[in-house]
């Protein structure tokens, strides 16, 4: 069941981490933690999740 919900998804590729600022963001290209998205989040959002995540 699991290989035909992920069939052909096309979201599934590697996604390079790094660390600006206090701030993790990745270059994945369905990542709403990628800055250069169009829908990702805001900056301020951004902060609070990595601060969340890394402590």
């Amino acid at each position: 069941m699991a290989d035909l919900l992920l069939e052909h998804q096309g979201q599934w590729e590697p996604a390079h981490w790094t660390r600006t600022d206090g701030v993790w963001t990745n270059d994945g290209g369905h990542s709403y933690r990628n800055p250069a998205n169009p829908f990702a989040l805001p900056e301020a959002r951004l902060r609070e999740i990595s601060a969340a995540l890394n402590g």
